[in-house]
């Protein structure tokens, strides 16, 4: 099973991918008796589509598009020149792992300017990426990569992150802040994640592009809102 670094998902987040794992391993794990049971394809939709709510503008991805767009996403991913190496590795993960055995739909909603909010939920049927997944988010470890910087068409960019204390109605909570300069400048607002586990299935909010007026801690308690509301809407869903 390769690394991942969930932390980078705000980036990943523009080709619209969350984090996955390596080959297939539909290995018995993490389906406990009680536990919120992995969301079909379907279920995934209906539940970012609660999250985003009557939002017109918003932009749905099932997890069929998801899978058919994956190659164009690889590509696209893999045009990037990161240093350090270690962290290329990392970061070109997100959007280059297959989605065998993980049921996924993403929606994404512009507020002005360039804020966006994604919104990611997934049910993994492959309980040995659910594994992987959670060991990453329970040892909160940024694998050295706090710091590094990455090219592409012609944009120069900077990033440092830091993992955030955050709590959630989730099993398993993870949170991250990274801020950003582009070619020099200072990337307004940074951009932030808040990822939670339930049962069987993963919730991913993240936001970034805003104008930097807002504290870190009140756009972690509106990201944890809406990663509460999803939770919530799992819990009713994979019954």
């Amino acid at each position: 099973m390769k690394k991942q670094a969930l932390w980078v998902l705000p980036i990943a987040a523009a080709f619209a991918l969350t984090g996955c794992g390596g080959a297939s391993d539909n290995s018995a794990g993490s389906n406990g008796g009680d536990e919120a049971k992995a969301l079909t394809a379907e279920q995934t939709t209906t539940v970012v589509k609660s999250l985003v709510g009557d939002d017109s503008d918003a932009k749905v991805l099932d997890s069929e598009t998801l899978k058919s767009a994956l190659p164009d996403s690889k590509k696209l991913i893999e045009q990037m020149n990161i240093k350090p190496e270690k962290c290329a590795e990392l970061v070109t993960q997100q959007g280059t792992e297959d989605l065998d055995g993980i049921n996924m739909a993403v929606a994404m909603i512009t507020s002005g300017g360039t804020a966006s909010t994604t919104y990611s939920v997934a049910g993994y049927e492959d309980t040995a990426k659910l594994d992987k997944t959670k060991e990453m988010a329970e040892k909160k470890d940024m694998q050295g990569c706090d710091k590094f910087t990455m090219s592409m068409s012609g944009q120069e960019i900077s990033a440092s992150a830091k993992i955030l204390d955050a709590s959630s109605d989730a099993d398993t909570t993870i949170a991250t802040q990274t801020s950003m300069t582009v070619n020099g400048q200072e990337f307004p607002g940074g951009a932030y994640q808040i990822q939670g586990l339930v049962g069987n299935n993963a919730v991913v909010i993240a936001y970034s592009g805003g104008d930097g007026s807002e504290s870190e801690a009140d756009v972690l308690k509106k990201l944890t809102t809406e990663l509460n509301k999803g939770v919530a809407k799992i819990k009713e869903t994979a019954k």
